[in-house]
């Protein structure tokens, strides 16, 4: 009796290590990701609102939500507004998206988000900085962390912005840009050569700020989907590439 007794606590406590690991898992989420919005003197009132409602529009889209709803255990999202080095700010708190009320209700919120930083230089490093401590601090782990930074010009401090970015890399953290392009300076140019990194890092194009919504609308649908991760499945990619076709935009823009 003594023998079954203890078998059985033996095999209760083995049945509590197995299912361990897969209780963490399910505690994660699919992808952690600050949107570090740009709030420099070089973005007026009027660009602020395009980055803002062009966020809200992007989250509304159906192959936005859906590749949200689809993504094992969601995503959790936080907004940062950045602009000189001691001028960041928590726009928008982490929030957990896994069905659409959540993306309809953060889309709402997301319209009435403040400016709350104005004027400043385009200290992009530090945007990238407290958009990393943010996820280091964030509420729920996640398989993936993802910073993306939206801004209309060249970082003021680029030896700083490459040392940030290679500090974050090592930490595992993907940095991914939203280049806009108001003016002749190639900003995707300076985004890619000193800005993005980690694995499948990427640079999404907007021609101006009306063009912001849709830039963003395609910078989600590949972060969500991780189309481009070494170790990503096949099916997500098919899955990333065939919903870019239906639009018919490249990869990388």
């Amino acid at each position: 009796m003594r023998f079954i007794a203890a078998s059985s606590l033996l095999l209760m406590v083995l049945a509590v290590f197995a299912m361990a690991p897969r209780a963490s898992a399910q505690n994660k989420s699919h992808l952690n990701l600050v949107l570090a919005v740009d709030a420099s003197a070089s973005i007026n009132d009027q660009e602020f609102e395009l980055q803002r409602t062009g966020i809200a529009i992007a989250l509304r889209d159906p192959d936005v939500q859906a590749a949200i709803v689809q993504a094992p255990g969601g995503i959790n999202l936080a907004i940062v507004q950045w602009a000189s080095i001691r001028h960041q700010a928590v726009a928008l708190e982490w929030t957990r998206l896994r069905e659409k009320h959540d993306i309809d209700t953060l889309a709402t919120k997301i319209r009435k988000m403040p400016r709350i930083l104005s004027g400043g230089n385009t200290m992009i490093h530090a945007g990238v900085e407290f958009a990393g401590k943010m996820l280091k601090d964030a509420p729920v782990p996640a398989v993936r962390q993802v910073i993306d930074v939206s801004g209309n010009g060249h970082a003021d401090d680029v030896p700083m912005l490459e040392k940030a970015r290679d500090r974050l890399i090592a930490q595992g953290i993907v940095i991914n840009g939203l280049a806009i392009e108001e003016d002749p300076i190639d900003v995707a140019r300076h985004f890619r050569h000193h800005l993005i990194g980690g694995t499948g890092a990427f640079v999404i194009t907007a021609q101006d700020f009306p063009d912001f919504s849709r830039a963003m609308r395609l910078k989600f649908l590949r972060e969500i989907g991780s189309p481009v991760a070494a170790n990503g499945s096949a099916t997500d990619k098919g899955l990333y590439l065939s919903r870019l076709s239906r639009h018919g935009a490249p990869a990388d823009q």
